[in-house]
C-alpha cells in the first residue's frame, strides 16, 4: 500500500480523539497488532450502522455489472463463484482468486477493467448480508477487499485517469457507496479482523489522498468529491477529515455554476451525465442527512434549476430525449427528487405523481437558449407531438458532431429520434454514433462536422447565450440555428443554415407537421454536395411517389417528403459506415441494419425542404414538396393528397435569439 502503517497509525489518526491517540502509541510501544486492535475495538463501537442505512437504499444495476434477470442473491452467488461482470461482460476467476489488472475481453476494451473496481459487487454482498447473516457473504468480501488491496496499489503520482484500478472516478464511485455500504454491512462479522479493519481504513485514507491531490473535472469531478465527502462524514477518526470536507463541499457548492448553463442543462450536455451529476449532489446530502452531519442549505438550493431540465426537454412518454453520451432518463424518477428537494414546486409534483397532484408548466414549448435546444409541444398529453431541434455549443465533453439535429415523437412512438450512446471502445459503431452520419443533421462532400478537431472549452462560455433563435405562437413553432464550423478533417468551409417550421395544428386538414428548411453556402468559392439525412428505426417501410412512410404499428406512421427523391442507406459499412442502430454492446458488438433517407443536392449554395409528418391514422396528408431553384425564394409549395397546395412563405415564420423561452 501507499501508506506505510507507521505514517498512518502516528500521523495520519485525529489526535483530538483519546483512542487515537492511545492507538499512535500502542503501535510506537507495543508494535502493529497491537495499535490495530485499539482501533479496530474503537471503529467496532463508534461506527454507527443503523444511521448510514437511513440513507435511501441507491442500488441500481448500474454499469451492467449484474444481469437484469438475476435477483440479488442470484447475483451474489455468481460473485462468490468469482465470476464477475463489468460493462455487460462476464469473466469467471478461478477459485475466487481475482486478478483486478486482468482485462478478458476480446477488443480489450478498457473499461471493462477499470469498472470492474467500482465494486458493485461488494455491495450485493453487503446488501444479501443484513437480509439473512450468512458469513459466507462476509467472508468473500473480506477475500476480495485484501486481494484488492494488496494488488492495486495507489499511486503517490500520477493523473486521474492513469492506472487500471485508481482512476478517479472509480476511486469517487466506490468511495460514494459501495465500500461503504460493505463495510457499514459487515463491521460485526467475526472476518471482519483487526488487521481486515485496519487495511480498509488505510486505503480509506488513499482514497482521500487521491481524490484531494488529484481530482478532474465535469462529472468525473462531481463523482470525485461526492466520494472524498463521503470520506470525510463516515470517517471522522481520520485527520484530514475536516480537511476534505471544505475542500469536497466547496468544490461542490461552486461546481453548480460551473458546470450548469443559467437555463440548467449541465454542460456535457448530455442527458445521461446531467442525471450523474444530480444524483451525486443527492447521495451526498441524503449521507449529510442520515449522518446528521452539517452542511450548507446551498448544495440542494442550488440544483432546482437542474430538475427543471427534465421537464423542459420532457417527451410524451415522460422521458427525456437520448442526447449526445447520454439516456432516455424517466422524467417522473428525476421529479420525485425534485419535490423532495423543493415541495413547493407545482410542476415538480405533477410530474412526480404522473399527474394526480400538482400542476402542469405554464409553458408548453420552451428554448433553452444557452444550451441551445427548441423543444415544440402541441400539448403535454401523452399523445401529443413533440418536435426537437437544437443549435447547441458543443459542450464540454462526450459530445456528438450533430449541431442542428431534429428529432420527433408522436402518439406514443419514437418516429425520429437520436442514436444514443454506445460502449467508448474503438469500434466502428463506437465511431458511427459520435459522427454526423449516425444524426439528422446534413453532410458535405461526404465529409461530417468538425468541432472536435479545433474545440477548446474555455469556463466563460457557460453564461454565454447558443445562436440558436425561435418563436412560439399559438399555432406554429420555429426554431433556427446555424453551423459553420468546418466538415472533415479539411474543415470545409460551408455554411448550413436550418430552420425547422412545427405546425403545431396542422395545415388545411392535415395533422401536426414540421418543415425542415435547409440552405447551404460554400464561403470557399466552389461548388459541393451536399446531403441532408435522417436515421429511421429499423420499422417497416415503404416509399411510394417519393415519399417515405415507416410504419410504427398501433397505426402510426411516419412520413418524410423532401423537395428532391430520397436515397435510401441500410447497413452500409464502405467508404463509411451509414445505416446503422445500434443494440447494445455485451459479448460482442450488436447492432441493427436501419435506413438512412439522404436528400442530395450540389452547387455553391442550395436549398433542400423536407417535411417530417407523422400519423396516428396511418395515412400522409402530404403528397409533394415543391421549390424553385432559386436559392433566395422563401417559398415552399405543399401539395396535399386531397389536391390542395398551400405556399408557405419562410418570411411569415421569423425566429430571434431575443424571443421568449416560453409560450403559455
Amino acid at each position: 500500500m501507499l501508506i506505510t502503517d507507521e505514517k498512518f497509525f502516528c500521523e495520519e489518526l485525529n489526535e483530538q480523539i483519546p483512542e487515537m491517540q492511545k492507538a499512535a502509541r500502542a503501535y510506537r510501544e507495543s508494535g502493529l497488532q497491537a495499535a490495530e486492535k485499539v482501533l479496530a475495538d474503537y471503529v467496532r463501537q463508534n461506527i454507527e450502522p443503523d444511521k448510514y442505512f437511513r440513507i435511501p437504499y441507491y442500488y441500481e444495476r448500474e454499469n451492467a455489472w449484474a444481469l437484469s434477470t438475476d435477483d440479488d442473491f442470484a447475483a451474489a452467488e455468481k460473485i462468490m463463484r468469482g465470476e464477475l461482470r463489468s460493462c455487460g461482460f462476464t469473466h469467471k476467476f478461478e477459485n475466487g482468486d481475482v486478478d483486478w489488472e486482468l482485462n478478458p475481453t476480446y477488443n480489450e476494451y478498457k473499461e471493462w477493467t477499470w469498472q470492474l473496481s467500482r465494486h458493485h459487487e461488494w455491495r450485493c454482498l453487503g446488501h444479501c448480508y443484513r437480509m439473512t447473516g450468512d458469513e459466507k457473504y462476509a467472508q468473500c468480501f473480506v477475500k476480495y477487499l485484501m486481494s484488492w488491496c494488496a494488488q492495486a496499489v495507489c499511486p503517490e503520482n500520477a493523473p486521474s485517469g492513469a492506472t487500471n484500478c485508481w482512476r478517479t472516478i472509480e476511486a469517487g464511485i466506490r468511495m460514494t457507496k459501495n465500500w461503504h455500504y460493505a463495510f457499514f454491512a459487515f463491521i460485526k462479522s467475526p472476518y471482519m479482523t483487526d488487521h481486515v479493519i485496519t487495511t480498509y481504513l488505510k486505503s480509506i485514507w488513499e482514497h482521500g489522498y487521491r481524490l484531494k491531490n488529484y481530482s478532474s473535472s465535469g462529472n468525473w469531478l462531481i463523482m470525485e468529491m461526492a466520494g472524498l465527502s463521503h470520506i470525510a462524514m463516515l470517517y471522522p477518526f481520520l485527520k484530514k477529515s475536516n480537511e476534505w470536507a471544505d475542500y469536497a463541499f466547496g468544490r461542490l457548492a461552486s461546481e453548480i455554476d460551473v458546470q450548469v448553463y443559467p437555463d440548467g442543462f449541465q454542460y456535457e450536455l448530455s442527458t445521461g451525465y446531467h442525471g450523474v451529476v444530480v444524483q451525486n449532489y443527492n447521495w451526498v446530502i441524503n449521507t449529510a442527512k442520515a449522518m446528521e452531519y452539517k452542511i450548507s442549505d446551498e448544495l440542494s438550493k442550488n440544483l432546482q434549476r437542474c430538475f427543471e431540465m427534465y421537464i423542459k426537454l420532457c417527451q410524451p412518454d415522460r422521458h427525456t430525449p437520448d442526447i449526445n453520451d447520454g439516456g432516455r432518463a424517466d422524467v417522473a424518477f428525476w421529479e420525485k427528487l425534485g419535490s423532495y428537494y423543493f415541495p413547493e414546486r407545482e410542476d415538480f409534483r405533477y410530474f412526480a405523481t404522473e399527474g394526480r397532484e400538482g400542476k402542469l408548466p405554464d409553458y408548453v414549448s420552451i428554448a433553452l437558449p444557452y444550451s441551445g435546444m427548441a423543444v415544440m409541444r402541441t400539448d403535454w398529453s401523452k399523445d401529443a407531438v413533440w418536435a426537437f431541434m437544437e443549435s447547441a455549443p458543443f459542450g464540454k465533453a462526450h459530445q456528438h458532431e450533430d449541431k442542428l439535429n431534429v428529432l420527433m415523437y408522436a402518439y406514443g412512438k419514437d418516429v425520429l429520434r437520436d442514436p444514443g450512446n454506445y460502449a467508448y471502445d474503438s469500434s466502428e459503431m463506437r465511431k458511427f454514433i459520435l459522427d454526423t452520419r449516425s444524426h439528422n443533421c446534413a453532410m458535405v462532400d461526404d465529409r461530417s462536422q468538425a468541432r472536435r478537431k479545433k474545440y477548446n472549452w474555455q469556463p466563460e462560455l457557460i453564461k454565454k447565450r447558443s445562436d440558436l433563435k425561435w418563436k412560439f405562437t399559438r399555432e406554429t413553432d420555429v426554431a433556427e440555428g446555424i453551423y459553420n464550423e468546418g466538415y472533415g478533417s479539411e474543415l470545409i468551409d460551408v455554411t448550413h443554415k436550418r430552420k425547422m417550421i412545427f405546425f403545431k395544428k396542422g395545415l388545411g386538414k392535415s395533422l401536426p407537421f414540421a418543415l425542415v428548411i435547409d440552405r447551404f453556402i460554400s464561403n470557399d468559392g466552389k461548388e459541393h454536395k451536399y446531403a441532408v439525412s435522417y436515421q429511421m428505426n429499423t420499422q417497416p417501410y415503404v416509399v411510394e411517389n417519393g415519399v417515405y412512410t415507416a410504419d410504427f404499428g398501433d397505426g402510426v406512421t411516419m412520413s418524410v417528403i423532401g423537395s428532391r427523391l430520397p436515397e435510401i442507406v441500410v447497413a452500409q459499412k464502405e467508404p463509411y459506415w451509414m445505416g446503422w442502430r445500434p443494440v447494445h454492446c455485451a459479448e460482442e458488438h450488436e447492432h441493427n441494419p436501419a435506413p438512412c433517407l439522404r436528400y442530395v443536392n450540389s452547387g455553391a449554395q442550395t436549398r433542400i425542404v423536407t417535411a417530417l409528418y407523422p400519423s396516428n391514422n396511418g395515412e400522409c396528408a402530404i403528397s409533394k414538396i415543391e421549390i424553385s431553384d432559386d436559392f433566395d425564394s422563401e417559398e415552399v409549395k405543399v401539395i396535399f393528397r386531397d389536391g390542395s397546395e398551400t405556399v408557405v412563405k419562410e418570411s411569415d415564420y421569423p425566429a430571434f435569439s431575443d424571443s421568449d423561452e416560453k409560450f403559455v
